[in-house]
């Protein structure tokens, strides 16, 4: 009977530390997917920053749709880390 016990609460010792173990690593995850979000935000508003700021130095020129267009292109080129 003492074996079946043992046998048991060995297993359950061994599901305890695997639920620990998945759990730290969804929170290790959790916590790298909201840094990266932060990182996504900032870039963008600093982006968006600096669009602004161009198209009010050009004052609406005929060249502000085409820099428009090259920040938007070099936007969409460079990856997140």
């Amino acid at each position: 009977m003492l074996a079946i016990v043992s046998k048991y609460q060995e297993e359950l010792n061994l599901t305890t530390a695997h639920e620990h173990r998945v759990a730290d690593k969804y929170a290790q995850v959790y916590t790298e997917k909201e840094a990266r979000g932060r990182v996504v935000d900032s870039l963008h508003q600093k982006a968006t920053m600096w669009m602004d700021r161009f198209a009010l130095t050009l004052n609406w020129s005929q060249e502000l749709p085409r820099l428009l267009a090259k920040a938007k292109a070099m936007e969409n080129t460079y990856s997140t880390p």
